[in-house]
């Protein structure tokens, strides 16, 4: 497998980094309790999948390298991202809910690694007394393709990519 998913969570999680948010691609909440701030956990919760054509053909793409053709194949899906915001006891209520804005504002704005975001919710923030932390949850449901080439050839799908772009 391509890893093509987890792919997507490093890039959102990249995304985040950049909009300077203290970012990872998922983390459990015992691990969080290492960061003096705020920190956005990003992990897929959920993936739906519909046809994309007729037995999900797509069309013909000419490779530019090699000028083969090659078929493409597709699923149109809506992924979720589930993304936890952490902070620390001294940070309080309030940095969580600062962090979790910036995330909510970069995944607007940008989308999820250029994936329209199609809905975000935000979830209550709570204090989990046994780790110390203050804990936020968002979900964002993306829209995406799942996209796989085959040669000319016959050769079998070895791979996955996760498409997707914000017009």
């Amino acid at each position: 497998m391509s890893g093509a998913l987890d792919a997507l969570r490093q890039a959102v999680a990249g995304q985040l980094r950049q909009a300077g948010v203290n970012a990872v691609a998922g983390m459990e909440s015992a691990r969080a309790s290492r960061w003096r701030e705020a920190v956005a956990a990003v992990s897929l919760s959920g993936a739906v999948c519909a046809p994309g054509g007729f037995q999900d053909y797509l069309g013909v793409r000419r490779d530019p390298d090699t000028g083969k053709e090659r078929e493409l194949y597709g699923r149109q899906a809506e992924l979720t991202l589930a993304i936890d915001v952490f902070a620390p006891r001294d940070g309080g209520e309030s940095a969580c809910q600062r962090c979790a804005q910036a995330v909510v504002e970069s995944l607007l704005c940008q989308g999820a690694a250029g994936l329209p975001a199609l809905e975000i919710q935000a979830g209550r923030v709570e204090f989990l007394e046994g780790e110390g932390l203050y804990r936020q949850t968002l979900s964002c449901r993306c829209g995406a393709w799942l996209t796989a080439e085959r040669g000319g050839d016959g050769e079998p799908f070895a791979d996955f990519e996760v498409r997707g772009r914000m017009r």
